[in-house]
């Protein structure tokens, strides 16, 4: 098997055990049983356990941007313009976003659990900041290709709009992956929105 398949291999196994009994559960043994390979297995693809756990975080990362990624690409294609356009692109992206988290809870459980972890262990704790800064460039760029592309303005630069957007975002997550409900979501993002509009100040 090739070592990117077995990378993989472990890799998505990390995720369903640490979603199942948190970092502190997700022993290199743990892992491997899940994955159906051997402990030097493991070792031959990743140094250590934190090399494995600094790669989860860099690939939930990656995953939760291309899903923002591809709902505001969706969006912004044939949009209407002025306020009506910009509500359209927001609403249809946080919907787009609460679709990947009811998708695949795991993957958010896990990466919760892991940002937690990496603050308080010595030498990963940069990794929940990296995470957030490419989260809040993400969104701020978002922002304003939907400014661009309904032909509106933002009151302010979408780098401080942005932290605005991804505190809506965890807390979709955040309720529904204690709730499991949809509607809950829903509300969060038609309030977002509402905040949001507040921030347009032109339409030309």
């Amino acid at each position: 098997m090739p070592v990117e398949k077995r990378r993989e291999l472990l890799l998505d196994a990390a995720f369903r055990v640490i979603a199942r009994n948190g970092v502190d559960g997700a022993t290199t043994r743990a892992i491997s049983a899940e994955a159906g390979v051997t402990l030097s297995t493991f070792h031959y693809v990743f140094a250590s356990r934190d090399d494995l756990l600094a790669a989860l975080v860099q690939r939930g990362t990656d995953t939760e941007l291309s899903v923002i990624a591809e709902a505001l690409t969706i969006t912004a294609s044939g949009t209407t313009t002025g306020i009506d356009g910009i509500r359209i692109m927001l609403r249809e992206s946080l919907s787009g976003y609460i679709d990947g988290v009811v998708a695949d809870p795991d993957r958010e459980q896990a990466m919760i659990s892991l940002n937690q972890y990496a603050r308080q262990t010595r030498g990963l704790a940069t990794l929940g900041a990296d995470m957030y800064r490419r989260y809040y460039e993400a969104i701020a760029d978002g922002l304003a290709l939907a400014a661009r592309q309904a032909d509106v303005d933002w009151d302010r630069p979408t780098h401080e709009l942005a932290p605005l957007v991804v505190a809506a975002t965890d807390g979709i997550t955040l309720a529904y992956l204690n709730t499991r409900d949809r509607g809950v979501c829903i509300r969060i993002a038609e309030a977002t929105v509402t905040l949001m509009l507040t921030h347009v100040t032109r339409t030309h």
